[in-house]
């Protein structure tokens, strides 16, 4: 009797050594492809020792990232998170309003032309253009420009509190960040930021740079 006891208590052990096992490598098999991506890109623009020389990002760093999802952002009323990126890279580009102005046009195109540069590999990169909730009309002939743009709202203070630490602006003044543009990554982290004006050959740059790092999106 006490051998089939201690036998059972053995095989339970096993067992359950085998499913602690198992949900660890599930663990790893998840997390894995996540790791891999963010050590290449730290690596790659912010790792020195491990970066040969004259790979240099053309974009701020930004340090930690940003939460794509935590800017609330929304597409005609619904909600517009991390499964809208469909597991792809995204160029984040920020107008005020109508996108009249020459500026807010000047940001459009110069993704515009770095994501066309991308040949084939422009397929895994998306871009999405956002303005204020309360001012959501974009001038249609800017539309007509850029048919592949993806047009999303979200309020001042939920783009701010997102943007703030790493905008450079005055907390006090809450400004909206009018022509400048972001790189968010598949994993919803905005981790790149461009200047309003900054030529879009950086972009491009940078982009082919992570493309060639991730082996996801």
């Amino acid at each position: 009797m006490g051998q089939d006891v201690a036998a059972k208590t053995a095989d339970r052990h096993a067992h359950n050594g085998k499913s602690s096992r198992g949900r660890w490598q599930l663990a790893l098999v998840i997390l894995m492809p996540a790791l891999a991506m963010g050590l290449a890109w730290y690596f790659y623009f912010f790792g020195t020792q491990f970066v040969p020389e004259g790979r240099t990002n053309k974009g701020e760093l930004l340090l930690p990232p940003v939460s794509f999802e935590s800017m609330m952002l929304k597409k005609n009323q619904e909600a517009f998170d991390l499964q809208g990126l469909e597991g792809r890279w995204g160029i984040l580009v920020f107008g005020d309003g109508a996108c009249s102005d020459q500026a807010c046009q000047d940001a459009l195109y110069q993704t515009r032309q770095a994501h066309l540069a991308l040949g084939r590999d422009s397929d895994r990169v998306i871009r999405l253009f956002i303005t204020p909730i309360s001012n959501p009309d974009v001038n249609q002939s800017v539309l007509n420009e850029h048919p592949d743009l993806i047009r999303l709202g979200s309020t001042k203070e939920s783009v701010f509190n997102a943007l703030g630490k790493n905008s450079g602006e005055n907390s006090e003044e809450k400004k909206w960040p009018s022509n400048g543009f972001y790189i968010v990554d598949p994993l919803g982290n905005i981790m790149m930021k461009y200047q309003p004006g900054q030529y879009g050959g950086d972009l491009l740059k940078d982009l082919r740079k992570l493309l060639k790092a991730s082996n996801i999106g």
